[in-house]
């Protein structure tokens, strides 16, 4: 179990997801750890400042962050920010120790997209973005840090997952021994290819 007190935030992925969500958030808890979920209704809410704010708060307030890419990407959009990529952009700023977990369909279709090309050298536009919104492969081009050379990359593991006990093997994995924890929270984080 891990040490009392840890908190640690589950980003705000939500929409279509809510069951696996709660069986993550519960996985987590069982584990000992104070689980911030927007969800799950446990980041305190300031109602004088915008839903964004106070999830990048509960960024700010976490030891520990856990990232879920999904091939939807979200409602939680304002203006041109999306909260769970502006969580996961913050998360990474701080240098808060994370993970992240990333659906199939998102590399699939990074891969896919890569292969396509149009005769007449248009981008295909995806108008129907309840399938797939082409916006989680930045997402996911973003934690793998896919903008730094491959030699200096540190910190861009993205756990494929389809199924619900595919995320759990990995969060058990990451999460269950308290002394692995314990020894991230102690360390400072490497410069990134070291």
């Amino acid at each position: 179990m891990a040490k009392k007190g840890i908190k640690i935030m589950v980003g705000s992925t939500v929409y279509g997801f809510e069951d696996q969500l709660s069986q993550i958030v519960a996985q987590l808890n069982t584990l000992g750890y104070t689980v911030l979920n927007s969800h799950h209704g446990s980041i305190k809410v300031n109602p004088h400042v915008s839903n964004l704010d106070n999830c990048l708060k509960a960024v700010e307030e976490c030891d520990l962050f856990l990232g879920i890419i999904r091939p939807y990407y979200g409602t939680g959009n304002i203006g041109d920010k999306n909260i769970t990529f502006e969580e996961i952009k913050k998360a990474i700023e701080l240098k808060k120790p994370y993970w992240f977990l990333v659906h199939r369909d998102v590399i699939f279709a990074r891969n896919l997209f890569k292969k396509i090309k149009m005769k007449s050298g248009d981008e295909i536009v995806i108008e129907d973005n309840k399938l797939f919104d082409k916006r989680s492969i930045d997402i996911y081009e973003y934690i793998i840090k896919n903008h730094v050379p491959v030699t200096l990359r540190n910190g861009n593991w993205a756990q494929e997952f389809y199924r619900l006990d595919e995320m759990m093997v990995y969060i058990n994995a990451q999460f269950t021994d308290k002394d692995f924890i314990n020894e991230i929270l102690s360390q400072k984080p490497n410069e990134d290819g070291k």
